[in-house]
């Protein structure tokens, strides 16, 4: 005859079993959206899905209620990192990075040239603050030149007044 298990036991099992269904299930839903991303890119037609994740703002193309752009995105996918990769880097769920691939593919002329826009405003921006912080360490060294010879004259000073 099998003996009951304890209250314990049986609160360890359940524990058990929901961890085990929650790695299953999202396992599961990458799985699920990795295949539809491949029918996508295979079958290059637009499939009828309300996209509620992409919206527009000041910052262009962003996931909604973030500041997360899908340039970002773009190139975390464009250094080969994985989708899974992708999506846990960002922590979306897989309807945000089905929605965010689902419009880049259906949007991909219009994303690819506010891509590249974003890409030269952003080399623009880092030649600025280059050549800006260049002088500005130029100012920074001299002024620290400055000191150390007041330091050292200083020194000297202070050196000659207290010779025994």
């Amino acid at each position: 005859m099998k003996q009951k298990p304890l209250p314990q036991q049986v609160n360890e099992r359940i524990v058990q079993l929901e961890s085990e269904i929650q790695h299953l299930q999202s396992e599961l839903a990458v799985l699920r959206s990795q295949k539809l991303v491949d029918a996508l890119l295979q079958a290059d037609i637009s499939l009828p899905r309300e996209n509620h994740t992409v919206v527009r703002t000041e910052q262009g193309l962003t996931v909604k209620g973030t500041r997360l752009t899908l340039y970002y995105i773009m190139d975390s996918i464009k250094e080969n990192n994985s989708l899974k990769n992708v999506r846990d880097i960002y922590e979306l769920t897989d309807e945000e990075m089905l929605d965010i691939l689902d419009y880049i593919h259906l949007h991909k002329e219009e994303v690819e040239k506010e891509y590249q826009e974003i890409l030269q405003s952003a080399e623009r921006n880092r030649k600025y603050w280059e050549e800006h912080n260049r002088e500005l360490m130029k100012k920074t060294y001299q002024q620290r030149e400055t000191v150390r010879a007041k330091l050292r004259e200083w020194r000297e000073q202070y050196h000659a007044e207290n010779k025994p």
